[in-house]
């Protein structure tokens, strides 16, 4: 027996369980959106602590990548100009670099072996004294106000906290050793490693081209290529930017921290200038040694001169040569570098900081040349 074809019952149902299909697909993905952002704390601290793993293991290669990235140019550039061969010009850059750090290792040396006992002592002392000056405030404040127990305690900790440091320090002296020896055995398989990056840059850049032209399409492959020239344009001039900046403020620094007699002034500029590549770090870390070590030498008048100097070098920085160095080197404007900073940092912290500057503005290098080749291809 053959049933009646109903043609508009058979579309009506068809659109029933097409219009049910794409609700549920609507809720799922709805669902799957809210799970994110509810678990968004779970997750990324799953995203932190996977890619931490993957830098942890891979550390060695990612240090000896990033130092070969900063000195190739060094060892280009001598190579060119000296028409020396490709090994004899990674030798002198390489022990340029080293020549450098032993000089300055060897100032640092020298200010600590001809002051730093005394340094020391007066810090001890002076904490001792700061505690006493502590428990006197203490009796007076409870004479004046009564004994509520409220300022007792926070005296109590405050005096306590201060104790605690001598004892922290030397506690922590053999983890701290094993940190920093861990550490400089990390960087000095990295800078081995970075050796080799340097001389055969050219190869293994060969090698990676072959083999990315035979596994990518074409049209993938010739979009990477053009991705990584202006990621390599931008951080190029983004890292000679950086660490230009970060040897004027290390300059300024510590010359301005030494003409007040700021204890440790080389060490102290050194440091947070060169951490100064990371924003608002290095300059907050420079102004909190400066000021305890300006506190804890004597004449506490001294922290005021350095919070000056510092907080004086850090606007020069932000409106001269931050905008002129860095600004200049990535094309972009001061106003984009800051939004960026704030906006990255917000998101995504420390590392956020890092890389705010150098991704924005491979963005706007990709944008303004598709701006421009869509006005060419409107204009013809």
């Amino acid at each position: 027996m053959n049933l009646p074809w109903d043609k508009s019952w058979f579309k009506l149902s068809f659109y029933a369980v097409f219009t049910f299909i794409c609700i549920y697909i609507a809720k799922y993905a709805i669902d799957t959106i809210a799970y994110t952002l509810v678990n968004m704390a779970g997750i990324y601290s799953v995203v932190l602590s996977v890619t931490g793993k993957i830098f942890s293991v891979f550390s060695v290669i990612i240090g000896g990548f990033v130092i070969s990235y900063v000195l190739s140019p060094v060892a280009d550039t001598l190579q060119r100009k000296a028409k020396v061969k490709r090994v004899c010009a990674v030798v002198m850059t390489y022990g340029a670099v080293i020549l450098v750090f032993v000089l300055l290792a060897a100032v640092c040396m020298l200010s600590i072996g001809t002051s730093g006992d005394d340094y020391i002592r007066e810090i001890t002392s002076q904490i001792e004294i700061y505690t006493d000056n502590i428990n006197k405030f203490r009796n007076r404040a409870e004479a004046l106000l009564g004994n509520t127990g409220i300022l007792s305690k926070a005296m109590d900790n405050a005096v306590l906290s201060l104790k605690a440091i001598p004892e922290a320090i030397s506690t922590n002296i053999p983890a701290h050793i094993r940190s920093a020896g861990n550490k400089t055995a990390t960087l000095l398989l990295s800078g081995l490693v970075s050796f080799y990056f340097v001389k055969d840059n050219k190869e293994i850049s060969r090698k990676l081209k072959e083999y990315a032209n035979v596994l990518l399409p074409e049209g993938i492959y010739g979009y990477l290529c053009g991705l990584l020239r202006d990621i390599d344009d931008v951080l190029a001039g983004y890292v000679r930017g950086q660490l230009t900046d970060a040897v004027i403020m290390s300059s300024l620094l510590s010359l301005g921290l030494a003409v007040v007699k700021i204890p440790f002034a080389l060490i102290i500029g050194v440091i947070s200038g060169f951490l100064n590549i990371i924003p608002y770090f290095g300059s907050l870390l420079g102004f909190f040694l400066a000021v305890i070590m300006a506190l804890i030498s004597g004449e506490p008048i001294r922290a005021i001169y350095a919070a000056a100097v510092i907080i004086a070098l850090q606007q020069i920085d932000a409106a001269f040569i931050v905008p002129k160095v860095v600004g200049h080197s990535v094309k972009l404007s001061p106003l984009m570098i800051i939004i960026s900073l704030a906006v990255s940092g917000r998101l995504f912290g420390l590392w956020g900081l890092v890389i705010a500057v150098p991704t924005v503005a491979v963005l706007k290098l990709r944008f303004d040349r598709y701006c421009r080749k869509k006005d060419t291809h409107h204009g013809a």
